[in-house]
This record gives C-alpha cells, sequence and structure tokens, in this order.
C-alpha cells in the first residue's frame, strides 16, 4: 500500500515537472510580449500556457495582467478570481495592484455603457482597499450623479437625492435639490439626462424660475443656435 502511495505521489510530481517544462517558453513569450506592449499576443502566450496548465499562477496571473494592459478591467477581474482560488498566498502578495487597477477600469467601463449602479458595486470594494487612489473620488462622484439622475427620472425622488448628497458632501433637505442635481448631471457630460429631470420637474413646478433659466442655458449649450 505505501508503495502504491509513493508511486502516485512520484508519478503527480512527475506530471508536475513536465507541464512546468512545457508552458515555459509560453510564459517567457507572454511575459517578452507584455514588456514590449504587445497585450493581445501576450494573453494568446498565456491562455497557450493555461491550456496546458490551468493551475499555473503565472500563466493566470500574466493573462490577467495582459487584459489590464487591453484596458479589459472586467476580464481581468475574472480572471484574478480564478487565481486567488487557485493561490490566495500569490494573489494577495503578488496580484492585490492588479486587482485595483482592475477594479477602476471595470468600473469606468460599466459607468461608460450606462451602468451606473454596476460602477458603484465595484467602486464600493475598491474605496475602503486604497481610499486615497488618484481619480477615485471624481469616478465614485460620476457614478453616483450618474445614478441619482437615473433613479430622479425613474421617480425615486428621495433615493436619488439620497445619492446627490453622498456625491457632493451636502446636507438633504435643499429647496432647489432637483436643479442641483441636473446642473451636476450636466457638469459631468449627462446632457440628455439633465433636460430630462428638468422637463420632469417643470412639469410639477411650471414657470419655476430657477428651473426654467437651468434649462435654457443648458438647451443653449447643448443644442447651439448657428451662426
Amino acid at each position: 500500500m505505501r508503495r502504491r502511495v509513493c508511486q502516485s505521489l512520484c508519478l503527480l510530481l512527475a506530471l508536475g515537472c513536465a507541464s512546468a517544462v512545457t508552458i515555459a517558453p509560453d510564459l517567457e513569450r507572454g511575459d517578452a510580449a507584455l514588456a514590449s506592449g504587445a497585450a493581445d499576443d501576450a494573453a494568446d502566450a498565456f491562455r497557450s500556457a493555461l491550456a496546458v496548465d490551468p493551475r499555473s499562477v503565472r500563466a493566470l496571473h500574466g493573462l490577467a495582467r495582459s487584459e489590464i494592459a487591453r484596458g479589459d478591467g472586467e476580464s481581468a477581474l475574472g480572471t484574478l478570481s480564478e487565481l486567488a482560488a487557485t493561490d490566495a498566498g500569490y494573489f494577495h502578495s503578488r496580484a492585490a495592484e492588479d486587482q485595483r487597477i482592475a477594479l477602476e477600469q471595470a468600473a469606468a467601463a460599466r459607468l461608460w455603457r450606462g451602468d451606473p449602479a454596476g460602477a458603484l458595486g465595484l467602486l464600493d470594494q475598491l474605496a475602503p482597499i486604497e481610499p486615497s487612489r488618484p481619480g477615485l473620488f471624481d469616478l465614485w462622484a460620476r457614478a453616483l450623479i450618474a445614478e441619482a439622475g437615473r433613479l430622479q427620472v425613474a421617480g425615486r425622488r428621495e433615493e436619488a437625492n439620497g445619492l446627490y448628497c453622498r456625491a457632493t458632501g451636502e446636507a438633504p433637505g435643499r429647496a432647489d435639490a432637483v436643479a442641483a442635481l441636473a446642473g451636476k448631471l450636466h457638469d459631468y457630460g449627462y446632457t440628455d439626462t439633465a433636460i430630462t429631470v428638468l422637463s420632469d420637474e417643470l412639469r410639477r413646478k411650471p414657470g419655476d424660475p430657477l428651473l426654467a433659466g437651468l434649462m435654457d442655458r443648458i438647451l443653449e449649450i447643448r443644442y447651439p443656435i448657428p451662426p
């Protein structure tokens, strides 16, 4: 019995060594491609290594770094999750910064795709890890304002005001809260949402000078009259 166990262990060790030797050229090719800025070639090389050894931490980490280099933080998060499940110690000691970059990239991509709630979910993971990360506050504020605009248009006024207050640090209950939100939406580039918010509010408060004045200014910028 002991002999069979020893033989099995020896076989596993031999297979592991053979796998390491087999994927070594792919790992080297991937590292070289990444160093030269060829992220697509690097990803192909690391995927070739993973086809042979799906548990190679070097290949998983290399693939994640390749995906980050391509700006695909969403895919990198999936790959990094596999890496953490495979070797948590390696992940925490070698890939923590890659995780932070991937979270930021994926959040920005979700916001750009019109999914501010999804972006906030990722940013809420990132903020406790590195609250002073450059650019994080602006991205977080943009996501909060975009989601507040979506909620306002959906008629969820209190929730929208709560997110606006989180984004700006202002106390809730201000009389011009909707106008303030519309102004912020316009500032962050969500002009069409700002117009919708103002239109809805003007139906509730026809002739309100603050809302009407802001609407006129935004419309002049959104639809300039040609000279």
